[in-house]
């Protein structure tokens, strides 16, 4: 699966699947998060007031994919959550290379 902000439904489902998203909330509105990234960033906007991150490599076929998702992971993990706040880091689809972070803005 590549991310695409022009199949919210897509997202959706795969989000309700990995556990990301409860089922009934529906997305409101997708936007590219940081075009200047060596990812693909997608700020999603939900029914239920949430927002979320998906990342995933640009280069999303390839074996250097693969250890750039590694490195994503590693440092989306190591953010410290701020005070009062759940971590960052929600979860990863290790087999799509995409990760799913709460969105801190």
């Amino acid at each position: 699966m590549e991310l695409n902000i022009d199949q919210p439904e897509v997202l959706r489902e795969f989000a309700y699947a990995q556990g990301w998203l409860p089922r009934g909330v529906e997305i409101l509105r997708l936007e590219i998060a940081d075009a200047e990234s060596a990812h693909i960033n997608i700020r999603s906007f939900f029914s239920d007031d949430t927002t979320l991150i998906f990342q995933q490599p640009l280069s999303n076929g390839d074996t250097a994919a693969g250890a750039q998702f590694s490195l994503m992971v590693d440092a989306a993990s190591a953010l410290t959550a701020k005070e009062g706040h759940l971590p960052n880091l929600l979860g990863y689809a290790e087999e799509e290379l995409i990760l799913c972070l709460r969105d801190a803005d």
